[in-house]
């Protein structure tokens, strides 16, 4: 042992003090991100900072005012708004209103408020339009400070304050209003306003040390002054102002911050910050984009922003640290080791050694000398082992090392990795194979012997005595000397093994080069990656603290998780991990992390996490972390078919085709690669998306609704706090998918349902009707012809037998009569059943016909009638003219047969309207009660009605017992006409 000690010292006593590796001082505790025009800024020159109560950060540059959520510019400028008359914003307020108020280089002011810029000129009673401040005090009222005036806001108008009243004319650049309610204005001189009384202060040192640029009061009650020579502070109660001895260059802008730290900027020399009665200071180019420091900001988030003259620069508290070490940059490889003395091994293109926060670069003497190191390790025995790139193995423990190279029995001399055997063995990973150490001699395992592959990438021997060997395919496990196949190995045989971890509940986790990390346990293999909630796929390797958090790294970046938490996703797959990312907003965007070789990270006595990367080792103190701020949602613009909305609470979107898209971002002033988001449109999607780092929502074909489309940003590290954010949308369909028009067609289709039914039954009626008027016509016209002419043939046939052989001339005529009406029924049968039509009748036809059945009747019954027409007779058409003669002759024959008449009268009267046909008896009349109700003996009345009226004529029955009978017809010739005309289509 006391030889192990004095190698140790002798070691120790070699090392060559070269150039010592240490943080950046002037940036310790901070991240730092640089931004530039190529990166999104206008112009490279920022002039001012304020930050609104939705939590946007304003810049004002020269070339325009941007508006930063953490990740995406929006510029404002002369081209997209007209408010602004000049680009360059020299000041910015934000009020507490919520409005912003933007002092422009020869502009005048600007008012952004409810999403609309106003501008202020001398319209207003700005009477110079180069505005170099605003300022709102205590009670709300808004001061303005010009190159030539000092203004104060009262309504939509400006009201000069200086030169009068016992206030002098000022050029102002600065205004302050300090814990005793006085307002202090700073310019071509500085002034004091304690209600109407106005102080002025002078500084020694001339005309130039009283230009005024800058005025704040600390919480301490010292109010501190920046000229254009300097530095000038009065402590509370104090009689005056003294000089600051360590800065003599202009003093452009102070801000104290939260944790007390006054920052001074400078032009010319960079940045001063003041705390605890102590001076230090940031300078280009490892601080400072440059040293002309325009302005500083502190966000709500606790991010310092500063404005240079060549750039913008965000400082961020942060718990990691990058060691560079020279002549070390991006080393191909590098491994990050603690000894048992807590000094800190970091193998690269060089050997250091870290002693505290210092490194220095290490050289062992011997055959060590200029050989490259890969990687270090002491075994149980306190050897040190040395791991080299081409000359194998180094074993120290005496006064000289003992070198392992393939000519010893090494398989190969390229070294990845150590690890101890329970039983004192010492394994070597190689790059074409593994080796084990004994005192006795040593082994080699290849792929022949059972090994997955030869490109060795981890070791570990677990409490069962099992070692696992990581390979470039797949993993290995050797098991009481020989090699074995499980589920393991055989699900992990096409992965990249770089990590291996045996946590203290005996349960197995493998990192991957981009597969994930897997967890053996209880024979069950679990795959956690990325879409479970992991900071990356690829895990470079894997330490345990004592709280049972797993430190991973990958290519992003550094990640934090707990143990329990992964353990409870096996149980709850819908379970989401607190995982912690150390990357971009830790000042890590341009590193790159490494692994493969063994031990590619560190976990110190003191809680420290170490890794490697190629800017150096990187340090972590898990007790300077902070959790990450809660990030806030927004819906930044609606894409509805191609037309950008505006988004609102409410959108209406006219009809379309269903193509909608949704951007959506969250802010955020730090880095947001630690943000993650999900989303859900209700009413389409059936469950929430996770979005991860997609700041976009696409739908296609979505169909008319109403939708409610709800965003959700969250911290990796807090996922079960979210900030979320809606927008309602109601995507009006077109005409032909609306309620209404499926109603109206509905209604549509049920009234020509109808209306078809209605048709139908019209048909049927109309059908029916038919049958019934033919079965009418039929019986009129059996009626009016075989009936009367079978009366008339018996009457005739009646009076010829009661002559018996008395007169046989006489009865020979009445057979002859008889014989002439049985032709005469036959042809008006056979003309009423075949509806035989001819040409119009004249006028005097249907005279003449009258006057022929007046003569029959009256020598049938031997009852004088008498036939007269009147008027100039028209022409009617054949069936009108039917009618009337068949209602004629019914009515003549009812009176001859049943009234008994001593005279009867026939009368045709023609007019320019109707046509009148008139019978009149003497005879005994009848009672008109039933005489429209048809008897089994008497159909006429009923008959001549329905002919008349079916011609659209009037019928008219007169009589009374003993007073005889009068029948009128009247038909309006147009009526007749289409009636006749309508009976006959």
């Amino acid at each position: 042992m006391g030889r192990i000690c004095l190698t140790c010292v002798a070691v120790v006593s070699l090392a060559l003090p070269l150039l010592a590796a240490s943080p950046r001082r002037g940036l310790e505790g901070y991240s730092r991100r640089v931004w530039h025009a190529q990166d999104g800024l206008p112009e490279e020159t920022v002039q001012a900072f304020a930050q609104t109560p939705d939590r946007y950060l304003w810049i004002g540059t020269t070339g325009g005012l941007v508006r930063f959520d953490g990740a995406h510019w929006v510029v404002f400028d002369r081209e997209n708004t007209p408010a602004f008359r000049e680009n360059s914003v020299f000041w910015l307020m934000a009020a507490k209103d919520g409005g912003l108020w933007i002092a422009t280089d020869g502009g005048g002011l600007v008012r952004y408020r409810n999403g609309v810029f106003r501008s202020y000129s001398d319209k207003e009673g700005l009477t110079n339009e180069f505005v170099r401040t605003v300022y709102q005090d205590h009670s709300g009222t808004v001061w303005v400070g010009t190159d030539d005036g000092l203004f104060r806001v009262v309504g939509d108008a400006l009201t000069r304050v200086d030169g009068r009243s016992g206030v002098p004319a000022i050029a102002v650049h600065a205004i302050y209003e300090d814990s005793q309610g006085r307002l202090w204005v700073g310019g071509s001189s500085l002034l004091m306003l304690n209600g109407n009384r106005a102080a002025e202060y002078r500084f020694q040192g001339g005309f130039s040390a009283n230009r005024i640029k800058s005025i704040l009061e600390t919480r301490d009650g010292t109010l501190w002054v920046g000229t254009v020579s300097g530095l000038q502070r009065m402590e509370r109660h104090g009689a005056g102002f003294a000089r600051v001895p360590e800065i003599s260059s202009t003093v452009r802008v102070l801000r104290e911050d939260r944790d007390g730290t006054l920052w001074i900027g400078t032009i010319g020399e960079g940045i001063f910050r003041f705390r605890e009665g102590r001076f230090s200071k940031l300078t280009a180019p490892d601080s400072l984009p440059s040293d002309t420091v325009l302005s500083i900001f502190e966000d709500t988030e606790r991010n310092v922003w500063v404005g240079t003259q060549t750039g913008l620069l965000r400082l961020s508290k942060t718990a990691v640290s990058t060691f560079p070490l020279p002549d070390a940059a991006d080393s191909d490889f590098s491994t990050v080791y603690q000894d048992r003395d807590g000094a800190l091994w970091v193998a690269s293109t060089r050997l250091f050694r870290f002693v505290g926060d210092g490194a220095v670069p290490h050289q062992f003497p011997g055959p060590l000398a200029g050989i490259r190191i890969r990687n270090l390790f002491r075994d149980s025995a306190g050897v040190l082992w040395v791991g080299t790139d081409g000359h194998g193995a180094f074993r120290l423990s005496g006064p000289q090392p003992v070198q392992y190279t393939k000519k010893q029995g090494l398989i190969n001399d390229f070294i990845r990795v150590f690890c101890e055997g329970r039983d004192g063995s010492i394994w070597i990973g190689t790059d074409e194979g593994m080796s084990r150490w004994r005192p006795e001699g040593i082994t080699n395992y290849g792929v022949r012997d059972g090994l997955s592959y030869f490109s060795i990438r981890a070791l570990l021997e677990d409490r069962r005595g099992d070692l696992w060997i990581g390979t470039e395919k797949g993993v290995s496990r050797f098991h009481a000397g020989a090699f074995v196949r499980d589920a393991v190995v055989e699900r992990l045989r096409s992965e990249k093994v770089w990590a291996i971890h045996e946590d203290p509940e005996g349960g197995l986790w493998f990192g991957t080069r981009g597969g994930g990390l897997f967890r053996w346990k209880l024979g069950k293999l679990t795959l956690y990656t990325s879409a479970q909630g992991l900071a990356s796929n690829s895990i470079y390797h894997i330490l345990e603290d004592h709280s049972g958090t797993f430190w991973m790294s990958g290519p992003n970046g550094i990640s934090s998780v707990s143990r329990r938490d992964l353990d409870r996703m096996s149980e709850v797959p819908s379970h989401r991990p607190a995982v912690t990312l150390y990357g971009i907003s830790e000042g890590m965007e341009t590193t790159q992390m490494h692994g493969g070789t063994q031990p590619a990270g560190s976990l110190t006595a003191r809680g420290e996490v170490w890794f490697p990367s190629n800017k150096g080792p990187v340090r972590i103190r898990p007790d300077w972390a902070r959790g990450g701020d809660l990030p806030s949602a927004v819906i930044e613009r609606v894409v509805a078919d191609g037309r950008q909305v505006q988004p609102s609470g409410q959108l209406v979107l006219p009809p379309g085709d269903g193509k909608l898209e949704i951007y959506y971002s969250a802010i955020r002033l730090r880095s947001q690669e630690r943000v993650r988001f999900r989303y859900k449109l209700e009413g389409f999607d059936p469950d929430w998306t996770e979005a991860f780092g997609r700041r976009a929502a696409y739908y296609t074909n979505l169909p008319p609704g109403e939708y409610r489309f709800r965003v959700a940003a969250f911290e990796m590290s807090e996922p079960q706090s979210v900030s979320e954010t809606t927008v309602r949308i109601d995507w009006q369909p077109h005409f032909y998918r609306t309620a209404w028009f499926f109603t109206l067609c509905l209604a549509l289709l049920l009234a020509a349902a109808w209306g078809a039914y209605r048709f139908h039954l019209r048909q049927i009626h109309a059908r029916f009707e038919g049958v019934l008027e033919e079965r009418s016509r039929v019986a009129r016209e059996m009626h009016d012809t075989l009936i009367q002419g079978c009366g008339a043939v018996s009457a005739l046939l009646e009076a010829s037998s009661t002559l018996g052989d008395s007169a046989p001339e006489m009865r020979q005529e009445l057979l002859d009569c008889a014989r002439a009406q049985v032709r005469t029924t036959i042809d008006e049968a056979r003309r009423a059943v075949w509806n035989l039509r001819q040409k119009p009748a004249t006028g005097d036809g249907i005279g003449s016909t009258l006057s022929q059945i007046a003569q029959q009747v009256s020598l049938e019954s031997r009852i004088p009638i008498l036939c007269e027409t009147d008027g100039k007779p028209s022409a009617l058409d054949q069936e009108v003219e039917r009618e009337l003669l068949m209602v004629a002759r019914e009515a003549l024959h009812n009176a001859v047969q049943h009234a008994r008449p001593r005279n009867v009268q026939l009368r045709l009267c023609f007019d320019r309207r109707k046509v009148r046909l008139r019978v009149v008896d003497d005879g005994c009349g009848f009672e008109l009660a039933g005489a429209n109700s048809p008897s089994s003996d008497h159909y006429g009345l009923v008959c001549m009605r329905e002919r008349i009226e079916r011609l659209g004529g009037r019928f008219i029955l007169q009589s009374k017992p003993g007073e005889g009978t009068q029948i009128e017809v009247a038909i309006p010739l147009r009526k007749a006409a289409e009636a006749a005309s309508g009976a006959g289509a």
